[in-house]
């Protein structure tokens, strides 16, 4: 079926195709081969569509999108400071299925979410009591393709996402980029990836309300391992590694979900920012980039007196792991792993005692991510392991690299404390945002 020059399937079709299989070699340059994972993907895209139906009507003429969820690999809150990032696209991923309408609104519905979204397009700007939930999301990134002079209409959505919500590993920003990606693709738009997380940032600085940089939503758009240079954040320097090779054999990629959400810590997350560019400020500098290490490191008394000493420790992180950003870099991309891995152990506990981003500071009863950091290390530590915080902070997940032969001696020693499924095992994702079917 064709509709303005694009092929569609209806969703019926879809799920009869997905269940005999006949989508398995598309599935598994997503997710791998291993046939219980082509099972699970199977069940669920079928679910996905039937849900789709359910609400939409049944035998649309359908596309269906994957965006990626990310694991930070370093730079921990650089990049909102025009400083460095690295991080990958892994196989935890939100899927979307979409039909355009003819009534310029768009709908969309996620699973585990109660309430069906509905944006009128004709209303371009904030809406009172919108901010922070996915349809200011939605209406942002409608606004930003408008800005962009780019065409935009109306569709109907459902998606199913098994990124962890509130885990660290971005789940807002593969949403963004999904629906960044159904604009673009369903109505002819020509914007690039980079920019197309441009406008996801925007929108979820000025409409959902959180002032996150740009790394998170550069990761799911373009895939990959992305090393991104924010010093000109209107057009940061972004270079893509491929991940065929990149994690030596016998090395494995772990998250643990220590089942606290960050989705509710907005405002810890803006005091990191905040009090980073009160510190810059006493430079008549608007961010730590454009601050020279050494005048900082010179001012440390006069600094102290005019800003919190947390304000000064987390400035200190900004210096200390910008410039371990990029050599991870080049640790990675030059093979020499150990390197890399000693560089994640110095992140993560510079992410502890200067960033103090592992536990809210008005709730230290409730130090899930410092519980989850200090066992990886009991149970890691000499065997050539990492471990680190990820993402944000504060809750969610942690990461670490295990050596393969470890591996069931560290889920199970994980899964003791923090239940049966907290130990999650990732693979490294070369897809960003896209149009998949």
């Amino acid at each position: 079926m064709a509709k303005d020059g694009m092929e569609y399937t209806t969703s019926g079709a879809c799920r009869e195709q997905i269940a005999a299989g006949q989508w398995d070699e598309l599935l598994g340059g997503l997710y791998g081969r291993h046939p219980a994972v082509l099972a699970r993907q199977r069940a669920r895209w079928c679910a996905a569509l039937e849900e789709f139906e359910r609400y939409y009507g049944p035998n649309r003429p359908v596309h269906i999108y994957s965006a990626p969820g990310r694991a930070e690999l370093g730079g921990n809150h650089t990049d909102h400071q025009h400083g460095y990032g690295l991080a990958a696209a892994v196989n935890l991923d939100l899927v979307a299925v979409v039909a355009r309408n003819e009534d310029a609104y768009v709908r969309v519905k996620s699973r585990g979410f109660n309430k069906l979204d509905v944006i009128d397009l004709s209303e371009p700007e904030p809406k009172e009591g919108e901010s922070t939930h996915s349809a200011s999301l939605i209406r942002g990134i409608a606004e930003g393709f408008r800005a962009a002079g780019q065409p935009v209409g109306g569709f109907d959505a459902y998606t199913t996402s098994d990124v962890l919500r509130g885990s660290g590993l971005s789940s807002s920003a593969a949403f963004e980029m999904a629906v960044a990606a159904m604009i673009n693709g369903e109505f002819g738009g020509s914007l690039t990836p980079p920019q197309r997380a441009r406008i996801g940032q925007y929108a979820e600085n000025y409409y959902f309300g959180k002032p996150s940089g740009l790394l998170d939503q550069l990761t799911s758009a373009v895939g990959g391992v992305v090393f991104a240079d924010f010093a000109d954040p209107g057009a940061p320097r972004i270079e893509k590694i491929h991940t065929q090779g990149l994690l030596p054999p016998g090395m494995a990629l772990c998250v643990t979900d220590t089942r606290g959400s960050h989705s509710e810590l907005t405002g810890e997350f803006a005091a990191i920012r905040r009090e980073m560019e009160a510190v810059a400020a006493c430079f008549g500098k608007t961010v730590l980039g454009q601050v020279e290490p050494e005048e900082f490191w010179a001012e440390l008394p006069r600094l102290r007196r005019r800003c919190s000493d947390r304000a000064v420790l987390r400035a200190m992180h900004f210096f200390q792991e910008n410039p371990r950003a990029l050599a991870e870099d080049r640790a990675l991309r030059e093979g020499r792993f150990s390197d890399f891995l000693a560089l994640v152990r110095e992140s993560g506990h510079d992410s502890f005692t200067l960033c103090q981003n592992v536990y809210c500071a008005d709730n230290p009863l409730r130090q899930s991510l410092s519980v989850a950091l200090a066992l990886s290390q009991y149970l890691l530590e000499g065997g050539g392991g990492a471990w680190r915080m990820q993402g944000g902070g504060f809750a969610g997940t942690i990461q670490a690299f295990v050596p393969e032969d470890r591996l069931e001696h560290y889920r199970r020693g994980i899964e003791a404390v923090f239940g049966p499924g907290s130990c999650h095992l990732l693979s490294l994702r070369e897809q960003g945002a896209l149009r998949v079917f």
